[in-house]
């Protein structure tokens, strides 16, 4: 009978030292903040409010959401938050635990920071003494007390040197305590208070705005510059002239982004440039100076051969001819100032060297130009804008 009393004994006191450990309770001075505290809608027009209501409710944010972002133009609001008289109090720890056993010791730490106050409040409800209790501030030992005594209680606290990690630990290292005979049961209280500051930083971050803009378009401008038929006379033929100069000259000189010509070398080949934008010779110039491929039935318009003819050109500018071009017609890109006051662009020079045949020439120039006209639009614009973010610290 006393066997089985002794072992019943053993067996209540190893499962008597697992006692669960209470949550950590979180008591925070902002939670007794007025309940008057402005939505952030409010903190975007400080036109209805006086700066010390701004700089309060700006404060109240701080507090609730550790950081808060407000306009640039609001530095004189940001100089009256005052955090003075504010502290911030945190119970770290309010725990119900029994001393350890197995020869390791039990560490609890919290993150704390430079100036914070500690209040400690331990206390051993057992008639079993603690081997020894350790309060350090990182590796520096803060508090040592050895042979916590039973019904003991320690009411103290200390200011925290740097930013670092509060230690609390309980050691119990025993043979017969190892087994988890003999425990201690200890209450542990922390509470900490910091003081309050914040920091400020300019930010620049971009904000979508509709503003009203005016815009400018471009309307292409296609203008038949000259159009001429003239005959060029066989060698025997003493009334025609058997080679003829044709100035290629361009009379449009605002916004000229191109000019063409074209030759048809003989009586069949002509065309029809009526209509100054849809025809062959200006469709192909589109087409040259978009880069993109000219209808095939164009082209064959286009084409006009004729080896009786020889056809002379001379260039006057530094205007850029396109990569498709024949004998008898090109495109040339304006994309310079060097020749934008001179008509005359180029001279062409055809000679007729047949004995026998007289030949009809057509003779056609084109210029495209581009006409702006501005008109008002309202669009969502990204914006530069200064802010201040101001973070609170020591919470």
């Amino acid at each position: 009978m006393k066997y089985k009393l002794f072992f019943m004994f053993i067996f209540f006191m190893i499962f008597s030292c697992k006692s669960p450990f209470d949550k950590v309770e979180k008591i925070n001075s902002k939670s007794n903040f007025q309940k008057n505290i402005l939505p952030p809608s409010a903190l975007r027009d400080k036109s209805n409010l006086d700066k010390d209501q701004l700089a309060d409710s700006i404060k109240n944010v701080l507090l609730i959401n550790k950081t808060a972002i407000v306009p640039h133009s609001w530095n004189d609001v940001v100089e009256k938050i005052n955090f003075k008289d504010s502290n911030d109090t945190i119970s770290l720890a309010n725990i119900f635990v029994n001393s350890p056993s197995g020869g390791i010791p039990l560490n609890f730490s919290y993150p704390v920071k430079e100036n914070d106050i500690i209040f400690y409040n331990i206390k051993n409800h057992s008639n079993n003494k603690l081997n020894s209790l350790t309060i350090s501030e990182g590796e520096l030992v803060r508090f040592k007390k050895e042979d916590f005594s039973k019904k003991d209680s320690i009411n103290s606290s200390l200011i925290v040197t740097s930013d670092n990690s509060l230690n609390v630990v309980f050691e119990n290292n025993n043979p017969i305590k190892n087994i988890g005979l003999f425990p201690s049961q200890l209450e542990l209280n922390l509470k900490k208070l910091s003081r309050l500051s914040f920091t400020s930083e300019i930010i620049i971050d971009t904000i979508p705005v509709i503003k009203k803009i005016v815009e400018t378009k471009f309307d292409t401008i296609f203008n038949i510059e000259q159009n001429i038929k003239s005959k060029l006379g066989s060698r025997l033929n003493l009334k025609e002239v058997k080679e003829n100069l044709f100035p290629i000259t361009v009379n449009t000189k605002d916004s000229l982004i191109g000019w063409s010509y074209w030759i048809g070398l003989k009586a069949t080949d002509t065309i029809t440039v009526n209509d100054q934008k849809n025809n062959p010779l200006s469709i192909f110039s589109l087409s040259e100076l978009n880069n993109v491929k000219t209808q095939t039935n164009k082209i064959v318009q286009l084409n006009s051969f004729n080896d009786d003819l020889e056809i002379l050109f001379e260039n006057y500018t530094f205007d850029r001819r396109s990569l498709n071009f024949s004998k008898n017609y090109s495109f040339f890109r304006v994309d310079n100032s060097f020749s934008n006051e001179l008509r005359q662009r180029a001279l062409i020079k055809l000679i007729n060297n047949s004995t026998l045949y007289d030949y009809d020439i057509q003779f056609i120039v084109a210029s495209i130009s581009l006409r702006s006209s501005k008109f008002e639009v309202e669009k969502e614009i990204l914006e530069l804008k200064k802010f201040i973010k101001l973070t609170l610290i020591g919470s």
